[in-house]
Formats: structure tokens, sequence, C-alpha cells
């Protein structure tokens, strides 16, 4: 079997978060992201990923501990990183194409040029023709598609999303999720998406890092995303079973969890690794 990996475009170095009052959010993360493969940060409320998620964007400093990208140390927000919000965080003033298109302004893109890379965007999300609605005339789901356009067309290498699915009905987050499958391999970025679905973390995955409680775990998946096979969903009802939505995972889990894994090796359930760190 081939172990290898893809290069890691995002490196995070003993990374620690320790907010006012003395809240620990993350304590000596290490992580690589592979390029254009899309990783999952998965855990229960609170177990840090969206601490991580920022700190990655640069919209949050470590307390210690490093991130680089593309092997350059950041100190705050650039160009190679897009955030989709779970919010939206769209300007309700501003035309769609005009969100869409701001991150161009911001780069003092002219008006022409970053109106049709915008246009793109906008129709590669399904909302062509929306171009000069406004926000208050959209549903959430669309919403959502106009936050994604815009992260796409400021050209990001690393596109980070927290949750951004979470506001949506049931039929249209599944369409989301085979629209960013298809994103992921026609647009050939790297993704790190953040969720505390299961299901949707194996879904739409090709590699899940767990993060209950501080202790990092590395999941690879070994089947194409996309497909529930019934051993994916016997994985996810594992993880259900032992907590992974609402509590930290007791490490005296390991070595059954494991051999859940192995022991699934033959059916394409799971692929090269887990370890904790």
């Amino acid at each position: 079997m081939n172990t290898s990996i893809s290069t890691p475009i995002v490196q995070v170095k003993n990374v620690k978060k320790v907010y006012p009052g003395g809240v620990e959010a993350l304590n000596d993360i290490s992580l690589d992201f592979p390029e254009g493969k899309l990783t999952t940060l998965l855990g229960p409320s609170g177990c840090g990923k969206t601490t991580l998620l920022k700190i990655i964007a640069g919209l949050l400093e470590p307390s210690s501990g490093e991130v680089l990208v593309d092997g350059r140390h950041i100190t705050g927000p650039g160009p190679e990183r897009a955030f989709v919000f779970q919010d939206f965080a769209l300007m309700p003033w501003a035309t769609v194409i005009r969100n869409a298109a701001f991150g161009l302004e911001l780069a003092g893109v002219n008006r022409s040029e970053r109106e049709a890379v915008a246009e793109k965007y906008l129709n590669t999300v399904g909302l062509k023709g929306f171009e000069n609605k406004y926000p208050h005339e959209l549903s959430g789901g669309m919403r959502q598609r106009v936050g994604l356009a815009r992260a796409l067309a400021v050209s990001a290498k690393v596109l980070l999303m927290d949750e951004p699915f979470s506001a949506v009905d049931e039929q249209t987050r599944r369409k989301f999720q085979e629209d960013m499958l298809s994103l992921v391999k026609n647009e050939q970025k790297t993704f790190i998406f953040v969720t505390h679905s299961i299901e949707e973390a194996v879904y739409v995955s090709d590699r899940i890092v767990l993060l209950p409680g501080g202790v990092v775990w590395f999941v690879e998946l070994k089947t194409a995303r996309g497909r529930l096979s019934p051993w994916q969903k016997l994985f996810a009802a594992e993880m259900r079973r032992m907590g992974m939505n609402y509590i930290v995972i007791p490490l005296v889990h390991l070595s059954s969890w494991s051999s859940l894994i192995w022991n699934s090796l033959g059916h394409g359930l799971i692929a090269r690794s887990i370890k904790a760190c």
C-alpha cells in the first residue's frame, strides 16, 4: 500500500492558545495540511476547531507556536488564504457581485476585471443571474454561496471554511457538499474545513483531524470523497457511540477504535494512519 502523502502547504507548529481568564483552547498543537486535499477539523463544541482555523487565517494570534504557509511564517491575513465565514459576513448595502469581488477590490484590481472574475465564480456556485441582487433578497444558502464565490475569486491557495453549511436545510447541505467536492477536484486548492458532523466529515474529506480536548488524532480515508459506504457509516456510528459529537473521547477507547479501523482495511474504510500526539 502506498503511504506517501502530499507536500504540506500549511504547517502548524506547537501552537498554543490561551484566552483572557486562563481558558486554554489549544495546547501544543502540531499539524501538517497536504496541498490539494480537503482536511476536516472535527470535534465537539469548544475543542478549538474554530480557534485553530482563525489562527491559520491570521485572524487570531497564538499564545505561542507558529503557522507556516508555503514555508513562510505568517503574522496576519494574506492573499494565499481565504476564509468562508459561518455567518456569511456579507455587506448588506452591496450587491452580490460587489460582495463577491470585494477581496479583489481591496487588492486594487480594476472594476471591470474584478467583476469579470466575480461573475465567473458566481456562475460556478450557481448564482448566475443574481449579480445585482442584495443579500437580503437571497436565501441563507444563496448568501453562503456568495461567501464561497468571494473566497474563490481571490485565487487563494488555501480555503478555510468554518461550518459553512450549518445554516441551511439538509437537502441544500448535501447539494453544497457535492458542489464543494467538485471545487476540490476542479480548482486544485487546499481546503481546511470545520464541522461537528461526523457523517459530513467522512463524506467530504481526504483526511480528518480529530480535536477531542487538546489531543490530536489523524484519520486518513481510503475511499474516494463523496461516497458513504456501509463501512463508512459503521465508522461514523462507532465515533458517535464513543461520544465524538458531544464529549471528549477518552484515550482508553483508542485500542478499540484502532481495532475497528484496522479490521476494516479490507473494506476500504480507513487507509493509513491514526495516531495520538
